[in-house]
């Protein structure tokens, strides 16, 4: 069976059926296309999409249901008019983009059907109209896939490859998530999560990776995959389609490596295993740096050293080396630029503090358990039980973390934080009441792990708790894959911290 085959099963039984599975017109070339208009333009992918699109020279359009910041800064620096959702949108287009979040009885999606416009998914725009005949490199896997890829078009950039890119995140001190370039690489963070409302297969299988990283295997986006064996599936054809020179990069530590028989080409294994082909030492230590010592088939690397924290980000850093020194990059630039690589906005960024009373607030993209437990167990060497207090604030959002599958898992994950504080997640239209996460269960079992646990259902609930129970030297950690109702901005102003 086909992976087209495969996923186009997941079609079965949805609402509007036959609009999923109605057959679409062909993709014309680039040649033949002059105006594209993208449905969902203030999708976190959607205006990076449409901003490459525009460096591409296409004339873009772009319509959403609402507009708000960051994405709608990016669309209006592009000079994209904001227009809701109207079927007189997409009539002079030439080619329409449906963003993953519409569904079939979208008034564009209908209109396109109806119309007989050619009609795409983001993944198939990247791939069609974008990435051209650059080299891909793929970095996919269930986490640390944003950092990686950060880290990977720093080492490019400051070693003059000049690639293309687009990554579900930003660095720390830069200001864009997406570059088209000259160069012959484009660097591109893989999501596994469904394509389009007519196309069921993940995003990553339309990239034609060159080159490919998976840094791990743990059943994620539970709306989406029914089991692991549903989740692996995925990957197993990723691999799979994967051309015979092609060169794949499997973490060792953990399931990621059992993709191995199943791909075509050249594997590069990496991992602190003793059997890793590029094996990861950790060394000396201290506030600012971590040294790691690296092996590549035998062969030492030489000392590095890295900024990040946790074993996970130490994973990340040895699977970007290798990518860059597979592609022969200079060993003397990619030390320098491991160095001074302090992660991606979002992921242990240190957003305030106040030096008086040694108080830190710090926010990360943490929501999946394991995300949560790496993370806070990086803060906890970085923090030391008797210096710091970690105070774990963690808010449930996706679809997949607000699920009842991973309840069981929640409690171990704060085992690293001193108070950990959950925001009561609210029942969506969406949702599931028997798969739905008790918050409060959740809440009971970190208490019985002897950790103090609480949660309430509202910002202002959470900052009034805090107001009486945060000392001097204590972290403070938001978790959530969203912007946690802007919850960093109100603990900034009512503890008077100094945005760094």
């Amino acid at each position: 069976m086909t992976s087209e085959e495969y996923f186009k099963q997941k079609i079965s039984g949805l609402a509007h059926e036959a609009a999923r599975r109605a057959e679409r017109p062909k993709i014309p070339i680039p040649a033949e296309v002059r105006s594209i208009h993208v449905c969902g333009v203030c999708g976190k992918a959607m205006a990076p999409l449409a901003g490459l699109l525009v460096a591409k020279g296409y004339q873009v359009t772009g319509s959403d249901d609402t507009f708000a910041p960051p994405m709608a800064d990016v669309i209006q620096e592009l000079g994209i008019t904001e227009k809701p959702f109207c079927a007189e949108n997409i009539a002079d287009a030439d080619l329409v983009v449906v963003g993953n979040a519409l569904g079939p009885d979208n008034v564009e999606a209908v209109a396109a059907r109806d119309l007989g416009k050619p009609y795409i998914s983001v993944a198939e725009a990247l791939s069609h109209f974008v990435m051209s005949d650059q080299e891909r490199i793929v970095v996919a896997g269930t986490h640390g896939k944003t950092t990686t890829t950060g880290l990977l078009l720093k080492l490019f950039i400051d070693a003059g490859a000049q690639p293309s890119f687009l990554v579900g995140g930003v660095v720390q001190g830069e200001n864009t998530a997406y570059a088209t370039t000259k160069g012959e690489s484009f660097i591109i963070e893989g999501d596994e999560y469904d394509t389009a409302y007519f196309d069921k297969r993940p995003k990553f299988l339309h990239y034609n990776a060159k080159f490919l990283i998976v840094t791990s295997l743990e059943l994620d986006h539970t709306d989406i995959y029914r089991d692991e064996e549903d989740y692996f599936t995925a990957f197993r054809y990723l691999v799979e389609e994967m051309s015979d020179d092609s060169t794949v990069f499997l973490c060792a530590d953990n399931a990621a490596v059992k993709l191995r028989p199943h791909c075509k080409g050249r594997v590069i294994s990496y991992g602190f295993s003793e059997d890793a082909d590029l094996r990861v030492t950790c060394g000396e230590s201290d506030e600012t740096f971590q040294t790691l010592h690296c092996q590549l088939f035998g062969k030492k690397i030489g000392q590095i050293e890295t900024p990040l924290t946790g074993e996970y980000n130490f994973l990340n850093v040895a699977c970007a080396l290798g990518v860059a020194i597979e592609n022969g990059l200079e060993m003397a630039s990619l030390k320098k630029t491991i160095a001074k690589f302090r992660g991606m906005k979002k992921r242990q960024e240190l957003l305030a503090q106040s030096s008086q009373r040694r108080i830190e607030l710090i926010d990360d993209y943490a929501h999946h358990p394991t995300a949560v437990e790496a993370t806070l167990a990086g803060m906890r060497k970085r923090y030391p039980r008797g210096n710091n207090r970690i105070i774990a604030i963690f808010e449930p959002r996706s679809n997949s973390s607000r699920r009842k599958s991973f309840e069981a898992d929640y409690p171990a994950s704060f085992k690293e934080a001193d108070l950990a504080i959950l925001k009561i997640p609210p029942f969506r239209h969406n949702d599931d009441p028997a798969d739905f996460m008790d918050s409060k269960r959740v809440c009971e079992m970190i208490q019985d792990f002897g950790l103090p646990a609480s949660r309430f259902e509202s910002n202002g609930e959470i900052l009034a708790y805090l107001k009486d129970e945060i000392k001097d030297g204590d972290i403070m950690i938001t978790m959530s894959n969203g912007h946690f109702d802007h919850i960093q901005d109100e603990i900034i102003a009512e503890f008077g911290l100094e945005k760094v």
